[in-house]
Protein backbone atom coordinates (compact mmCIF):
# COMPACT_ATOMS: atom_id res chain seq x y z
CA UNK A 1 0.00 0.00 0.00
CA UNK A 2 2.56 2.79 0.63
CA UNK A 3 4.15 1.83 -2.73
CA UNK A 4 1.18 2.71 -4.28
CA UNK A 5 0.50 6.10 -2.21
CA UNK A 6 4.46 6.56 -2.89
CA UNK A 7 4.21 6.08 -6.91
CA UNK A 8 0.85 8.16 -7.10
CA UNK A 9 2.06 10.78 -4.71
CA UNK A 10 6.22 11.36 -5.15
CA UNK A 11 7.06 14.75 -5.28
CA UNK A 12 7.93 14.75 -8.58
CA UNK A 13 4.41 12.88 -10.09
CA UNK A 14 2.96 16.38 -10.17
CA UNK A 15 5.29 19.15 -11.80
CA UNK A 16 3.07 21.97 -12.21
CA UNK A 17 2.81 21.93 -8.26
CA UNK A 18 4.63 24.40 -6.37
CA UNK A 19 3.50 24.24 -2.81
CA UNK A 20 4.32 21.11 -0.47
CA UNK A 21 1.91 19.88 2.52
CA UNK A 22 4.64 21.29 4.95
CA UNK A 23 3.90 24.81 4.28
CA UNK A 24 0.48 24.16 4.88
CA UNK A 25 0.85 22.67 8.63
CA UNK A 26 3.17 21.62 11.54
CA UNK A 27 3.26 18.25 13.40
CA UNK A 28 1.47 18.31 16.70
CA UNK A 29 4.20 17.99 19.46
CA UNK A 30 6.88 20.11 17.42
CA UNK A 31 5.78 23.42 19.08
CA UNK A 32 8.19 26.15 20.22
CA UNK A 33 9.64 26.27 23.27
CA UNK A 34 10.90 28.92 25.05
CA UNK A 35 13.37 29.37 28.14
CA UNK A 36 13.28 32.43 30.63
CA UNK A 37 15.60 33.73 33.39
CA UNK A 38 16.36 37.15 35.12
CA UNK A 39 19.69 38.60 33.79
CA UNK A 40 22.24 41.16 34.98
CA UNK A 41 23.96 43.18 32.79
CA UNK A 42 27.25 45.24 33.27
CA UNK A 43 29.55 47.59 31.81
CA UNK A 44 27.41 49.87 30.77
CA UNK A 45 28.43 53.60 30.53
CA UNK A 46 26.25 55.61 33.58
CA UNK A 47 22.87 54.28 31.44
CA UNK A 48 21.97 51.33 33.57
CA UNK A 49 19.62 50.83 36.49
CA UNK A 50 19.26 53.69 39.51
CA UNK A 51 18.63 52.52 43.12
CA UNK A 52 16.86 55.65 43.93
CA UNK A 53 13.96 54.77 41.73
CA UNK A 54 13.91 50.96 42.78
CA UNK A 55 16.11 49.62 45.30
CA UNK A 56 14.61 45.97 44.00
CA UNK A 57 16.82 46.63 40.39
CA UNK A 58 19.77 46.03 43.40
CA UNK A 59 19.15 43.01 44.69
CA UNK A 60 20.10 41.16 41.70
CA UNK A 61 23.39 43.03 41.50
CA UNK A 62 24.25 42.10 45.25
CA UNK A 63 23.72 38.97 44.72
CA UNK A 64 26.35 39.06 41.89
CA UNK A 65 28.58 40.67 44.51
CA UNK A 66 27.70 37.93 46.89
CA UNK A 67 28.93 35.21 44.37
CA UNK A 68 31.65 36.60 43.36
CA UNK A 69 32.90 36.28 47.28
CA UNK A 70 32.35 39.96 47.88
CA UNK A 71 29.06 40.31 49.54
CA UNK A 72 27.32 43.79 49.91
CA UNK A 73 26.40 44.80 53.40
CA UNK A 74 23.15 46.77 52.45
CA UNK A 75 21.54 48.09 49.20
CA UNK A 76 22.16 51.67 50.08
CA UNK A 77 25.68 51.13 48.94
CA UNK A 78 24.41 50.17 45.46
CA UNK A 79 22.21 53.67 45.59
CA UNK A 80 24.31 55.69 42.70
CA UNK A 81 25.75 52.56 40.98
CA UNK A 82 24.52 53.09 36.97
CA UNK A 83 26.91 50.70 34.99
CA UNK A 84 24.31 48.00 35.38
CA UNK A 85 20.48 47.11 34.76
CA UNK A 86 18.50 44.41 35.60
CA UNK A 87 16.96 42.29 32.33
CA UNK A 88 14.64 39.24 31.26
CA UNK A 89 16.34 37.06 28.94
CA UNK A 90 14.51 35.01 26.53
CA UNK A 91 15.68 31.93 23.93
CA UNK A 92 13.62 29.88 21.84
CA UNK A 93 14.04 26.52 21.59
CA UNK A 94 13.49 25.17 17.66
CA UNK A 95 10.25 23.00 17.54
CA UNK A 96 12.17 20.10 16.00
CA UNK A 97 14.26 20.35 19.51
CA UNK A 98 17.80 20.51 20.37
CA UNK A 99 20.65 18.85 21.68
CA UNK A 100 23.10 19.72 24.80
CA UNK A 101 26.02 21.97 24.09
CA UNK A 102 23.80 23.68 21.11
CA UNK A 103 23.61 27.63 21.46
CA UNK A 104 20.90 29.46 19.77
CA UNK A 105 20.82 33.51 20.05
CA UNK A 106 19.36 34.58 23.26
CA UNK A 107 17.14 38.05 23.38
CA UNK A 108 17.29 40.88 26.12
CA UNK A 109 14.72 43.44 27.62
CA UNK A 110 15.22 45.87 30.61
CA UNK A 111 13.25 45.34 33.67
CA UNK A 112 13.75 48.82 35.56
CA UNK A 113 14.54 52.37 34.58
CA UNK A 114 17.92 51.76 32.78
CA UNK A 115 18.25 54.43 29.65
CA UNK A 116 20.47 52.25 27.44
CA UNK A 117 21.60 48.68 26.98
CA UNK A 118 24.27 49.37 24.56
CA UNK A 119 27.56 49.02 25.12
CA UNK A 120 27.05 45.86 27.88
CA UNK A 121 27.66 42.71 28.42
CA UNK A 122 25.32 39.54 30.05
CA UNK A 123 26.67 37.74 33.00
CA UNK A 124 26.36 34.10 33.35
CA UNK A 125 22.82 33.84 33.57
CA UNK A 126 20.40 30.37 34.16
CA UNK A 127 17.78 29.58 32.15
CA UNK A 128 14.22 27.61 32.77
CA UNK A 129 11.03 26.27 31.62
CA UNK A 130 8.64 29.39 32.65
CA UNK A 131 6.55 28.78 35.17
CA UNK A 132 6.99 29.20 39.54
CA UNK A 133 10.48 29.16 40.73
CA UNK A 134 11.31 26.01 42.82
CA UNK A 135 14.28 24.46 43.97
CA UNK A 136 13.21 21.66 41.61
CA UNK A 137 13.11 23.37 38.47
CA UNK A 138 16.57 22.54 36.95
CA UNK A 139 18.41 25.09 34.46
CA UNK A 140 17.76 24.00 30.75
CA UNK A 141 20.67 26.40 29.10
CA UNK A 142 22.51 28.98 30.43
CA UNK A 143 23.28 32.62 28.39
CA UNK A 144 26.16 35.12 28.33
CA UNK A 145 28.11 37.33 25.93
CA UNK A 146 28.18 40.69 25.01
CA UNK A 147 24.77 42.46 23.92
CA UNK A 148 24.12 43.51 19.96
CA UNK A 149 21.51 46.75 19.75
CA UNK A 150 18.96 45.92 16.72
CA UNK A 151 17.56 49.11 15.26
CA UNK A 152 16.84 51.99 17.39
CA UNK A 153 15.13 50.24 20.35
CA UNK A 154 17.92 50.34 23.09
CA UNK A 155 16.15 48.61 25.62
CA UNK A 156 16.48 45.49 23.91
CA UNK A 157 19.23 43.48 22.62
CA UNK A 158 20.19 39.81 21.65
CA UNK A 159 23.20 37.96 21.97
CA UNK A 160 24.48 36.24 19.30
CA UNK A 161 25.13 32.39 20.03
CA UNK A 162 24.75 33.57 23.47
CA UNK A 163 22.68 30.94 25.33
CA UNK A 164 24.10 27.25 25.66
CA UNK A 165 21.86 24.11 26.06
CA UNK A 166 22.63 21.89 29.31
CA UNK A 167 20.05 19.16 28.66
CA UNK A 168 18.52 17.81 25.34
CA UNK A 169 15.12 19.18 24.03
CA UNK A 170 13.60 16.02 21.75
CA UNK A 171 10.00 16.13 20.24
CA UNK A 172 8.57 12.66 19.55
CA UNK A 173 5.32 13.41 17.36
CA UNK A 174 4.04 9.55 17.67
CA UNK A 175 1.28 9.02 19.75
CA UNK A 176 0.89 5.74 21.12
CA UNK A 177 -1.53 4.60 18.84
CA UNK A 178 0.80 4.94 16.08
CA UNK A 179 -0.73 8.20 14.87
CA UNK A 180 0.40 11.79 14.54
CA UNK A 181 -1.85 15.16 13.96
CA UNK A 182 -1.33 17.63 11.34
CA UNK A 183 -1.92 21.13 12.44
CA UNK A 184 -2.94 23.42 10.08
CA UNK A 185 -1.06 27.09 10.83
CA UNK A 186 -3.42 30.00 11.39
CA UNK A 187 -3.56 31.57 7.92
CA UNK A 188 -5.10 27.99 6.19
CA UNK A 189 -7.21 26.81 9.58
CA UNK A 190 -10.52 26.00 8.05
CA UNK A 191 -12.80 22.94 6.73
CA UNK A 192 -12.42 23.49 3.02
CA UNK A 193 -8.65 22.99 3.54
CA UNK A 194 -8.39 20.21 6.41
CA UNK A 195 -11.37 18.04 3.86
CA UNK A 196 -8.59 19.04 1.04
CA UNK A 197 -5.31 17.10 2.67
CA UNK A 198 -7.22 14.68 3.92
CA UNK A 199 -8.64 13.56 0.54
CA UNK A 200 -5.18 14.19 -1.18
CA UNK A 201 -3.78 11.61 1.44
CA UNK A 202 -6.36 9.23 1.36
CA UNK A 203 -6.91 9.17 -2.58
CA UNK A 204 -4.87 6.11 -3.77
CA UNK A 205 -6.73 4.00 -1.35
CA UNK A 206 -10.00 4.88 -3.24
CA UNK A 207 -8.86 3.04 -6.33
CA UNK A 208 -11.22 0.36 -7.65
CA UNK A 209 -10.29 -3.38 -5.84
CA UNK A 210 -9.98 -6.60 -7.20
CA UNK A 211 -13.43 -8.27 -6.09
CA UNK A 212 -13.86 -9.96 -2.54
CA UNK A 213 -10.31 -7.78 -1.47
CA UNK A 214 -10.60 -5.64 1.57
CA UNK A 215 -10.13 -1.47 1.50
CA UNK A 216 -7.30 -0.71 3.90
CA UNK A 217 -8.64 1.57 6.91
CA UNK A 218 -7.86 5.75 5.78
CA UNK A 219 -4.41 6.97 6.19
CA UNK A 220 -6.17 10.61 7.25
CA UNK A 221 -9.55 11.64 9.38
CA UNK A 222 -10.15 15.53 9.59
CA UNK A 223 -10.44 15.69 13.38
CA UNK A 224 -11.97 19.26 13.53
CA UNK A 225 -11.00 22.60 11.12
CA UNK A 226 -7.40 23.00 12.77
CA UNK A 227 -6.37 18.79 12.71
CA UNK A 228 -5.63 16.23 10.56
CA UNK A 229 -4.92 12.58 11.98
CA UNK A 230 -2.93 10.51 10.12
CA UNK A 231 -2.69 6.73 10.73
CA UNK A 232 1.21 5.52 10.11
CA UNK A 233 0.96 2.07 8.20
CA UNK A 234 1.85 -0.46 10.44
CA UNK A 235 4.74 -1.26 8.53
CA UNK A 236 6.36 2.19 9.18
CA UNK A 237 5.93 2.54 12.83
CA UNK A 238 8.96 0.90 14.06
CA UNK A 239 11.05 3.77 12.18
CA UNK A 240 8.63 6.57 10.98
CA UNK A 241 10.97 9.33 10.08
CA UNK A 242 10.65 7.68 5.92
CA UNK A 243 7.12 8.11 6.41
CA UNK A 244 6.56 11.69 7.79
CA UNK A 245 9.32 12.96 5.58
CA UNK A 246 7.30 11.71 2.12
CA UNK A 247 4.16 13.10 4.01
CA UNK A 248 4.91 16.42 4.70
CA UNK A 249 6.96 16.54 1.01
CA UNK A 250 3.32 15.98 -0.80
CA UNK A 251 2.68 18.40 -3.40
CA UNK A 252 -0.53 20.29 -3.66
CA UNK A 253 -1.67 22.86 -6.04
CA UNK A 254 -2.13 26.03 -4.72
CA UNK A 255 -5.34 26.22 -6.77
CA UNK A 256 -6.86 24.09 -4.29
CA UNK A 257 -5.97 25.78 -1.20
CA UNK A 258 -9.24 27.69 -0.06
CA UNK A 259 -8.98 29.73 2.43
CA UNK A 260 -11.52 32.19 4.26
CA UNK A 261 -11.41 36.26 2.80
CA UNK A 262 -9.08 37.22 4.84
CA UNK A 263 -7.50 41.08 5.42
CA UNK A 264 -4.54 41.92 7.93
CA UNK A 265 -3.14 45.15 8.72
CA UNK A 266 -0.66 46.44 10.34
CA UNK A 267 -1.51 49.56 11.33
CA UNK A 268 2.32 50.33 12.81
CA UNK A 269 3.81 49.96 9.46
CA UNK A 270 0.88 50.97 7.22
CA UNK A 271 0.29 47.69 5.53
CA UNK A 272 -2.98 46.12 4.37
CA UNK A 273 -2.86 42.65 3.27
CA UNK A 274 -5.67 41.41 1.28
CA UNK A 275 -6.67 38.11 -0.41
CA UNK A 276 -7.93 38.51 -3.67
CA UNK A 277 -11.77 37.11 -2.86
CA UNK A 278 -12.41 39.94 -0.57
CA UNK A 279 -15.74 41.52 -1.17
CA UNK A 280 -18.10 44.46 -0.08
CA UNK A 281 -21.86 44.85 -0.27
CA UNK A 282 -23.30 47.34 -1.52
CA UNK A 283 -22.42 50.76 0.52
CA UNK A 284 -21.48 54.24 0.02
CA UNK A 285 -18.54 56.49 1.37
CA UNK A 286 -17.79 59.39 2.41
CA UNK A 287 -14.69 60.71 3.65
CA UNK A 288 -13.46 64.14 3.32
CA UNK A 289 -15.06 65.39 0.99
CA UNK A 290 -14.72 62.34 -1.25
CA UNK A 291 -17.71 60.64 -2.14
CA UNK A 292 -17.86 56.65 -3.22
CA UNK A 293 -20.61 54.67 -4.14
CA UNK A 294 -19.71 50.43 -4.61
CA UNK A 295 -22.15 48.69 -6.81
CA UNK A 296 -25.99 48.49 -5.92
CA UNK A 297 -25.61 51.19 -3.33
CA UNK A 298 -28.16 53.67 -3.48
CA UNK A 299 -26.48 57.32 -3.97
CA UNK A 300 -26.44 58.37 -7.81
CA UNK A 301 -26.99 61.61 -7.14
CA UNK A 302 -24.43 65.15 -8.06
CA UNK A 303 -20.92 64.36 -6.16
CA UNK A 304 -21.04 60.63 -5.96
CA UNK A 305 -18.39 58.41 -7.87
CA UNK A 306 -19.78 55.01 -8.50
CA UNK A 307 -17.39 52.07 -8.29
CA UNK A 308 -18.40 48.97 -10.12
CA UNK A 309 -15.54 46.28 -10.26
CA UNK A 310 -17.34 43.17 -9.19
CA UNK A 311 -16.82 41.59 -13.19
CA UNK A 312 -20.30 41.28 -13.56
CA UNK A 313 -19.88 37.95 -11.02
CA UNK A 314 -22.35 39.73 -8.68
CA UNK A 315 -24.97 42.49 -9.09
CA UNK A 316 -24.44 43.60 -5.32
CA UNK A 317 -20.87 43.16 -4.50
CA UNK A 318 -17.05 45.25 -5.29
CA UNK A 319 -14.01 43.35 -4.74
CA UNK A 320 -12.24 45.41 -1.62
CA UNK A 321 -8.77 45.03 -4.06
CA UNK A 322 -10.41 47.87 -6.53
CA UNK A 323 -11.98 49.90 -3.62
CA UNK A 324 -8.33 50.26 -2.15
CA UNK A 325 -7.10 50.62 -5.69
CA UNK A 326 -9.48 53.79 -6.43
CA UNK A 327 -8.37 54.87 -2.72
CA UNK A 328 -5.10 55.16 -3.26
CA UNK A 329 -5.53 57.11 -7.28
CA UNK A 330 -6.98 59.28 -5.12
CA UNK A 331 -4.37 60.22 -3.03
CA UNK A 332 -6.40 58.73 0.45
CA UNK A 333 -3.76 58.25 2.95
CA UNK A 334 -3.17 54.07 4.23
CA UNK A 335 -4.35 54.98 7.53
CA UNK A 336 -7.73 56.22 6.47
CA UNK A 337 -7.95 53.11 4.12
CA UNK A 338 -7.71 51.64 7.04
CA UNK A 339 -10.37 53.80 9.49
CA UNK A 340 -12.63 52.99 5.77
CA UNK A 341 -11.65 48.88 6.38
CA UNK A 342 -12.31 49.12 10.13
CA UNK A 343 -16.07 50.73 9.40
CA UNK A 344 -16.72 48.62 6.50
CA UNK A 345 -16.57 45.89 8.93
CA UNK A 346 -18.60 47.56 11.48
CA UNK A 347 -21.74 48.43 9.08
CA UNK A 348 -21.56 44.67 7.81
CA UNK A 349 -20.86 45.40 3.75
CA UNK A 350 -17.55 43.75 4.38
CA UNK A 351 -17.73 40.31 3.73
CA UNK A 352 -14.13 39.11 5.54
CA UNK A 353 -12.07 38.22 8.58
CA UNK A 354 -9.94 41.71 9.74
CA UNK A 355 -6.96 40.52 11.94
CA UNK A 356 -5.60 43.90 13.27
CA UNK A 357 -1.60 43.50 14.17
Amino acid sequence: MLLILLALLAPGAESACASTLETLVRIKGHERNVLVGLGLVVGLPGTGDTSKDSLAAARPLARYFANLGNPIGSLDELRRADAYAVVSVTMHVPPEGIREGDRLDVFVDKLFNARSLRGGRLVVSLLRVPGPDSPDTQPMAFAEGPLVIEGDDTSSAVVRGGGQMLADVRANPVAADGTITLVLRDEYAGYPVASMIADLINEPLDLPLDPGAVRPPRLAVVEDARNVRIRIPPVDRANPAPFIAWLMQIRIDPALIRTPARIVINERAGIISVTGNVEIGAVAISHRGLQLASTGAAPGTAGWAGLDSSDRTSRSSTRLLDLLKALDVLRVPVQDQIQIIHELRRTGALHAEVIAR
